[in-house]
């Protein structure tokens, strides 16, 4: 009876010990959370079973998500879950899509035209849950509207709308000019570019240069591209460019130049002169030498100075026409003997022809008288 007893309490005693060996509450791996049913549980006691299932934008790629508790140990989980995949978002008429992300769950897909197509729609798309979000844009083709008139200006051709990359002219009326591109073209997003010009009246004022005087180009009125020259007076620099050209501001460019005087350099030419006199002394006395510091001061007055330069330049000329008359004379005189000579030997051969005998004395005369 005491055994039986034994037994039935150790029993009930083993019972409460594995009653007791329950498990903590189960952990998924990523991307994956209990089942709705399961999530309220606080207690996992021995032997009962959860299920797992895959999170949002995520699916079951193999592998069963439920585990149990035994003795207090879940069994293993093996449940695979991966991103969803969107696939393609379909065919765009006039244009791509980008796949840059890829296409899976939380992708993006980027949307572009081809050139002369405007998007209409959404131009990027993500990957969700049940596909790709959002409506797939569309590609239309541009056009424009006209474009805005100006003032004092027209453009051509006009029409009530325009393709793409067609172009428009403008002009300006009157004696305006264009300021800005006379061509415009129909661009993305169904605008004109460049923007419209403007028509503005050009005329240049007269060039008031001081001391300055017109060589050459336009006159007045001086309309848009106007071309002058200016050259300054005699005694007068030019500072600048002489040639200007009227702007589309109606001003000159590159800017009026001036005219400034002329500034003359006079290099002072000084020229010393040393005059030296000899005069005889007596034996006692040193000679006197003069030079020119030795001359009473004149009060700076240059012009004695003047007077005696003048003195000796006469004095030099007379010199040289003393020269020339000299040997003018000397010639004619050395001309005069020549002459006389000449004349005199034939005197004397007219003589010898008349009386040979005159000769014969004349030389034995000549010999006697030679010691």
């Amino acid at each position: 009876m005491g055994g039986a007893s034994f037994l039935l309490l150790s029993s009930l005693s083993l019972a409460v010990t594995v009653q007791a060996q329950g498990c903590t509450t189960p952990v998924g791996r990523s991307n994956m959370n209990l089942k709705d049913e399961y999530i309220s549980l606080k207690e996992f006691p021995d032997g009962i079973t959860v299920a797992f299932a895959c999170n949002v934008g995520y699916e079951n790629r193999g592998g069963s998500g439920k585990i149990t508790c035994a003795n207090g140990v879940w069994s293993p989980l093996i449940l695979n879950c991966q991103r969803k995949s969107c696939g393609s978002a379909g065919e765009l008429e006039n244009g791509v899509i980008h796949y840059d992300e890829g296409v899976e769950f939380g992708d993006k897909a980027t949307v572009t035209c081809n050139q002369g197509y405007d998007l209409v729609g959404d131009r990027e798309l993500f990957c969700g849950d049940q596909g790709w979000l959002n409506r797939l844009p569309v590609c239309e083709v541009i056009k424009c509207n006209p474009p805005s008139e100006i003032l004092n200006g027209d453009f051509s051709p006009v029409k009530e709308s325009y393709a793409y990359n067609e172009i428009i002219k403008y002009t300006c009326t009157g004696d305006n000019t264009l300021n800005g591109s006379n061509v415009l073209s129909c661009s993305d997003g169904g605008k004109f570019k460049p923007d419209p010009p403007i028509c503005t009246r050009v005329e240049c004022p007269e060039p008031d240069i001081k001391y300055a005087i017109w060589k050459d180009g336009s006159r007045p009125p001086y309309r848009y591209k106007s071309t002058v020259t200016y050259e300054c007076q005699k005694g007068f620099s030019l500072k600048g460019v002489a040639t200007m050209t009227c702007d589309i501001n109606s001003q000159w460019s590159p800017g009026l130049p001036t005219c400034t005087p002329v500034e003359v350099t006079t290099k002072a030419t000084t020229t010393t002169t040393t005059t030296t006199t000899t005069t005889t002394a007596p034996m006692d006395k040193t000679p006197d030498t003069y030079t020119p510091s030795d001359a009473p001061d004149s009060g700076g007055d240059n012009s004695a100075w003047g007077y005696a330069f003048l003195g000796v330049g006469v004095a030099v000329v007379a010199f040289i026409i003393g020269k020339i008359v000299h040997s003018q004379m000397k010639k004619r005189e050395r001309i005069s003997h020549d002459d006389e000579k000449t004349t005199n030997n034939g005197d004397e051969e007219l003589r010898a022809m008349n009386d040979p005998t005159s000769l014969e004395d004349e030389d034995t005369e000549q010999k006697n008288s030679i010691p």
